[in-house]
């Protein structure tokens, strides 16, 4: 039985928060909030939030790496793949390249960029202009 039985939709993000390293997907999310149908639960979701599950998911994904790689800049890829979930540094390459039109070379280059011009995450991340996901 899962460990989120109920169905509470004003909980996902926190959900979802609490486990972004262990949810791979829209499908995992919706089972973690108690949903057994994906789509019952992508509709809650934007019902209740006015926006879709998979770019809040992105964007929570995106910006849990930057941060990570801003705590971490020596870490390998194949590190950052560990933690976050991702079969492999190709998937992370992919996952980065197709959301925030950069590799995580370049990302973890404007962080350190950003470090020594005192610049903060969140306005490097808004630089980065995440795709929106439809």
């Amino acid at each position: 039985m899962n460990l989120f039985c109920m169905r509470d939709i004003k909980k996902a993000r926190t959900i979802l928060k609490e486990n972004i390293s262990s949810i791979g997907n829209i499908s995992q999310w919706a089972i973690a909030v108690g949903y057994e149908k994906t789509s019952k639960f992508s509709w809650e979701f934007r019902k209740h939030f006015g926006v879709r599950p998979s770019k809040v998911f992105i964007e929570m994904k995106v910006d849990r790496i930057l941060k990570y790689m801003a705590a971490f800049p020596e870490e390998k890829n194949y590190c950052i793949c560990l933690e976050f979930g991702f079969a492999n540094e190709k998937a992370l390459y992919k996952f980065l390249k197709r959301h925030t039109q950069k590799t995580p070379t370049q990302l973890r280059k404007g962080i350190t960029k950003r470090d020594n011009e005192s610049v903060g995450l969140r306005s490097w991340y808004n630089l980065l202009s995440v795709k929106e996901h439809s």
